[in-house]
């Protein structure tokens, strides 16, 4: 008869505490991809935790799915704040879509897309107010 493995304890996480944490090979990727923007091991896992927690949290509240269900990810928007410039190789891209500029080069068959010009922003006038 087979032993049963130890299950690891689901106890809430307690502030101030160092939780150890084993990477595997493709834990280690992904974090080497968000430390990418300059951050340390420690805010980039900061970050993609809080990033999954508010994903949840506004799952919940909206009632997408029932509190403590993992939901899944139908569509995200990107947007960068403040602007970082990108390798002359690459698209600028905002959410309307990729903008290839002279520089740009086409990286592969997958990357050939139109340039479509954003739409104009639209401006709304209110009426002045009378006294």
């Amino acid at each position: 008869m087979a032993t049963p493995q130890r299950t690891q304890r689901r106890a809430l996480p307690i502030a101030g505490t160092r939780p150890s944490v084993r990477l595997d090979e493709q834990f280690a990727r992904d974090l080497a991809v968000l430390m990418q923007t300059g951050d340390d091991l420690t805010t980039a896992m900061r970050t993609a935790v809080g990033i999954l927690a508010d994903m949840y949290r506004t799952a919940w509240h909206h009632g997408s799915v029932p509190v403590g269900t993992a939901p899944t990810l139908k569509a995200y928007k990107f947007v960068e704040a403040p602007p970082v410039p990108g390798p002359p190789s690459l698209p600028w891209v905002t959410h309307e879509g990729p903008m290839w500029t002279p520089s740009s080069r086409q990286a592969s068959t997958d990357d050939a897309r139109r340039h479509i010009p954003p739409a104009p922003p639209r401006t709304v006038r209110r009426p002045a107010a009378h006294h």
